[in-house]
């Protein structure tokens, strides 16, 4: 109550308050927030301290609609400012989004360039993506948005999400722990064009073909294939090497990330061998067979310019994985970086042969890597 009375008492009586509601002012232009925090942002912006943050950090653990109403009436009153971008943490709820919390993310959508959103959800069994879904037009100006939780497609948010979509120019765009089934995935994709879309992450239980009709309207540089492990445990595709077919989609794909074994088969849909540069590939429980070299081998003989090759190999590997095949065809690529446990080894400056021979790896795996041989 002080806080309002006049200039003289916030600054007196502000400190106090946000000692109570455990809010620290930050000392640099990030604000981390919980729901204590959303209560001290109003006499925060009235007081000297008040710095525009460039970065909010929002955990939704224990929020009420009161909450995300103390964020927007916030970031209602800073629309004039540099509005920063704005990433929320929704691990421990809600579940559910309200209108308190859409009115938030209209609020994030016009004013905001970046939005993030990590979370859970409880997808239910309602089709939440159908023709009839009103998407009116709205005012964004957010460039990347980062979707990875099922609060943006439920049947109250997905209006959101499709109007987002349709209306903002975004250059970046991920869409993982959607809980989409595929058959919601092909409707989706279906009439989605970005005009700036560049890079694009999607979840690995997007459907391939209904993904390769999408790129074909879009000019990406970059496509990231995100591969949990709860994905990996329903899809477990077991695909052989094969060249693309006839009606092959060429793309212009100059970065591309995921696992083997979608990599291959996204390979039988569209043609990008001519512009990949970089290849990251991640090994694991989504692989095509038990042999992880194989594995990397038969991406890259598709790939004839392949500067960069990027290669994860999961901890807890049995050493037996990195076996050599007994017959392989050498790649040639500039720059490789293996990512073992918490080890990054980058061999540098030189164009070398990708595995020329097991001696030549074992050196490689043998410094971040402890690997017996029999």
């Amino acid at each position: 109550m002080l806080t309002q009375v006049c200039k003289l008492f916030t600054e007196i009586a502000a400190p106090h308050y946000f000692a109570l509601l455990e809010f620290s002012i930050p000392q640099d232009d990030s604000l981390t927030l919980d729901t204590k925090g959303c209560e001290a942002l109003l006499v925060w912006r009235r007081t000297d301290a008040f710095v525009v943050p460039k970065r909010i950090y929002f955990s939704t653990s224990r929020a009420a609609d009161c909450h995300f109403h103390a964020l927007w009436i916030f970031l209602q009153s800073i629309t004039d400012l540099d509005v920063p971008r704005v990433y929320i943490f929704a691990f421990s709820g809600p579940y559910e989004p309200t209108i308190a919390f859409l009115d938030l993310l209209e609020t994030i959508r016009s004013e905001c360039k970046e939005l993030s959103c990590h979370g859970t959800g409880e997808g239910g069994s309602e089709s939440r993506l159908g023709l009839a879904v009103r998407t009116p037009d709205c005012q964004s100006k957010l460039q990347v948005l980062e979707i990875a939780t099922t609060l943006f497609f439920t049947p109250l948010s997905i209006a959101f999400t499709l109007s987002t979509l349709r209306n903002a120019p975004l250059t970046k765009l991920r869409l993982t722990n959607t809980g989409l089934t595929v058959t919601e995935w092909m409707s989706f994709l279906k009439d989605l064009h970005l005009k700036h879309l560049c890079i694009l992450e999607v979840e690995a239980l997007c459907p391939v073909q209904g993904l390769v009709n999408f790129l074909s309207r879009h000019e990406l540089d970059t496509l990231v294939i995100s591969s949990s492990a709860s994905v990996t445990d329903r899809l477990r595709p077991r695909l052989s090497p094969s060249r693309h077919t006839r009606s092959a989609i060429p793309l212009s794909l100059s970065r591309l990330e995921g696992c083997p074994s979608y990599i291959l088969s996204l390979l039988r849909y569209a043609d990008i061998s001519n512009n990949l540069e970089y290849l990251g590939l991640w090994l694991g429980r989504s692989s095509l067979s038990d042999f992880f070299i194989s594995d990397v081998l038969s991406c890259t003989e598709h790939f004839p310019a392949l500067q960069d090759l990027f290669v994860h190999i999961p901890i807890g590997t049995d050493t037996c994985a990195l076996a050599f095949p007994k017959h392989f065809q050498a790649c040639f690529v500039k720059y490789l970086m293996l990512h073992i446990q918490d080890s990054d080894i980058l061999v540098r400056s030189f164009t070398c042969p990708l595995f020329p021979a097991e001696e030549s790896f074992s050196h490689i795996v043998h410094s971040g890597y402890p690997l017996s041989r029999p």
